[in-house]
């Protein structure tokens, strides 16, 4: 399966409005699920950009994609360094990226409570310093 990086970003998007309308209605263990798994598809989107046409990609890197571990994602996506500025510059955004990096797919098989809900879905759509918007910004 080939996925364009417009595609990424658009099923980011529908994850993230998904997880909203699961939240909205108390379905906090599966909102907090689709919360990360939009993050993973948007810095996804951004790793995109990296796979340069005519060119074989390296094994490991694309190996590597297919992980769902966000900070190493991020740091795939060229975005560690970003990343950790703006971490450094706002205690708000630390505490966003704090959130949003400890999820991980196993949190399928997770019963997440409201707060951890909460914190994971603030963190994602915070429309001044939310993770969701960082990533937009540089996929």
């Amino acid at each position: 399966m080939t996925l364009e990086r417009n595609t990424l970003q658009a099923i980011a998007g529908a994850k993230l409005r998904d997880a909203e309308l699961l939240f909205q209605n108390q379905r906090y263990s599966n909102a907090y699920y689709l919360f990360g798994y939009a993050a993973e598809i948007a810095i996804k989107s951004r790793i995109s950009r990296l796979f340069q046409p005519d060119t074989i990609p390296d094994k490991k890197f694309v190996q590597d994609v297919y992980s769902h571990d966000l900070n190493r994602l991020i740091a795939l996506a060229g975005l560690f360094s970003d990343l950790t500025q703006s971490r450094t510059a706002s205690p708000i955004f630390d505490g966003h990226w704090s959130a949003v990096s400890d999820w991980n797919e196993v949190s399928r098989y997770d019963m997440i409570d409201v707060f951890e809900a909460t914190a994971m879905r603030n963190a994602m759509v915070d429309e001044e310093q939310g993770i969701f918007r960082w990533l937009q910004e540089r996929w």
